[in-house]
């Protein structure tokens, strides 16, 4: 990483485990409700995921502020986020790191912050992909 900073990565991972608690606790409420049908496959608690982040997190003041410091960050910061994002997933490998802060570049657009906190296990890769980065 040459312009992210390991604190606002930190502070990102922090935030969004926050927020996938919340969510969590959302499919939890579902499984519970008794009106609901019996089967739940992997594609209906995805779906139930990300209505309930869109639609429930939309007054919740962690999904706000973590929404806004993706919002906030310049263009090479948010590259570099996903990135790291892509690199703790496996898409790419720590030796292909500039290769997937330019892929980032230019996938950029301003729904970063929704495809990075729609994106499941997002505080898992990041974590991950920051154990790549320092082992380079």
């Amino acid at each position: 990483m040459n312009i992210l900073s390991l604190d606002k990565v930190e502070f990102i991972i922090s935030m969004a485990r926050e927020v996938s608690e919340s969510s969590r606790a959302i499919i939890g409420d579902e499984l519970a409700d008794d009106t609901a049908p019996r089967h739940y496959s992997e594609f209906t608690l995805a779906a139930t995921a990300d209505t309930a982040v869109s639609e429930e997190n939309a007054g919740d003041s962690v999904y706000q502020e973590l929404k806004s410091v993706i919002n906030g960050m310049n263009e090479e910061e948010r590259s570099e986020l996903v990135a790291l994002m892509w690199l703790g997933r496996g898409t790419y490998t720590s030796s292909e790191w500039n290769s997937a802060v330019e892929d980032a570049r230019a996938a950029g657009n301003d729904h970063t912050a929704e495809y990075l906190m729609r994106t499941p296990l997002l505080p898992d890769y990041l974590t991950e992909g920051l154990a790549l980065v320092a082992d380079e």
